[in-house]
Order: C-alpha cells, then sequence, then structure tokens
C-alpha cells in the first residue's frame, strides 16, 4: 500500500501544484548525498522516514456481522500516521525556493487527499484520507539529526503526515448461540461415570 500511497502524492502534486514531469522529477528515494549527487533536474523529494498508529483515532470495538447462522467479529481498521520529509532540490536558490512554495500550497489546499488522485489499493480506504503539512507537533525535534543519519547538509524541509487505515485481518467465525443449557449436580451426592465399571475377576 505504501507504494500506492507514494504514487497518490505524484499524482496530487502533479494535479494541484501543478507540475510538469518532463521539467521537475519526483523522487520517494532518501535524499542521501549520492542520491543527491546524481540529480541533474529540478526535484520533489518526499522520503517516508516514520511510520506510526494514530492512538487518538484507535477504534477498540469490533464490528458484528450475523447472517447465514454465523456471527462474524472482526477488528475495526488500525489508522496509522505516515510521515514524509519533504525537500526540495535545484541548482539555482531562486528555483529551489519558488518550487518549494508551490509544493507547500498544493499540499495544503487538500487537508483530505482527494478522490482524484487516489491510486489502485488507495481507493479501497474505508475512510477519508487526512493529511497535514508543516505542524510543529510532527515536525521532527532535530532535523539535524536526520540529515546526519542521511550523510548530507542540512537544507529547507516539510514534513508532510497522511493517515492511512489498515484492515489488521483479525476475525473469527463462530455459530450463533440460540439457547444455553446449564446442569447442576448436588456436592453431597457423587456424580455418575460417563462410562461403565468393568467389574474385576471373579474368584474361582
Amino acid at each position: 500500500m505504501f507504494a500506492d500511497l507514494d504514487a497518490t502524492i505524484r499524482s496530487l502534486m502533479v494535479k494541484y501544484a501543478p507540475l510538469d514531469l518532463v521539467e521537475v522529477d519526483i523522487s520517494f528515494d532518501p535524499p542521501d548525498r549520492e542520491w543527491s549527487g546524481r540529480l541533474s533536474r529540478p526535484t520533489i523529494n518526499c522520503f517516508l522516514y516514520d511510520i506510526r498508529e494514530n492512538l487518538q483515532l484507535r477504534e477498540t470495538n469490533w464490528e458484528v456481522t450475523r447472517g447465514n447462522g454465523t456471527v462474524i467479529s472482526r477488528k475495526a481498521p488500525m489508522r496509522y500516521d505516515v510521515k514524509y520529509h519533504v525537500t526540495v532540490w535545484a541548482r539555482v536558490v531562486e528555483d529551489e525556493h519558488n518550487l518549494l512554495w508551490r509544493t507547500l500550497s498544493a499540499l495544503a489546499r487538500n487537508p483530505t487527499i482527494p478522490s482524484d488522485v487516489l491510486e489502485n489499493s488507495m481507493q479501497d480506504q474505508p475512510f477519508d484520507i487526512p493529511a497535514w503539512v508543516g505542524q510543529p507537533e510532527h515536525t521532527p525535534a532535530n532535523p539535524s539529526d536526520l540529515w546526519q543519519a542521511l550523510d548530507n547538509r542540512i537544507r529547507p524541509s516539510l514534513t508532510y503526515v497522511v493517515t492511512v487505515a489498515m484492515d489488521p485481518n483479525m476475525s473469527y467465525t463462530t455459530p450463533v448461540v440460540l439457547s444455553r443449557e446449564t446442569r447442576l449436580n448436588r456436592l453431597d451426592q457423587p456424580q455418575s461415570p460417563s462410562q461403565p465399571v468393568s467389574p474385576g475377576p471373579t474368584a474361582p
């Protein structure tokens, strides 16, 4: 599904920035020093670097469906925040800043990912897909740590967070219980054995 989410983000930026992919690349590779050294034209990089469950949207109830003599219990979809580190790369600073602004504008104008850009499995999401860009609570506490890990120079960046649903595929099927039977036994009387006891050998 993450590959389909990448394709969806690409479609969103192409349509709403808008971008011409003949002139601008969109990459999802880690923006390390080796990668940036190979660039030949302006590029928007969306690096997926963190995935965490959204606990505020956690649903603890189970969805129960009855029919055809069975009861199917299914755990509700789990919601995950997928975080991207978005940067822009160009040879001229003015071009870089202009492209970064257009990227920010396209992402900020769509607090929910539009249905017309959803790719493949993203079309099957059971909920709307909210997204945030540049929110303080989502920004890494120390961005320089990330750049150090990537072995590259720090540069302006946006944190883009998309919340997607995942079916945990945790379900079970049981027959419908229509009645119950309760058996009581007196404590002062021994229970009857379930199997007859064979008599011992007869003395001659």
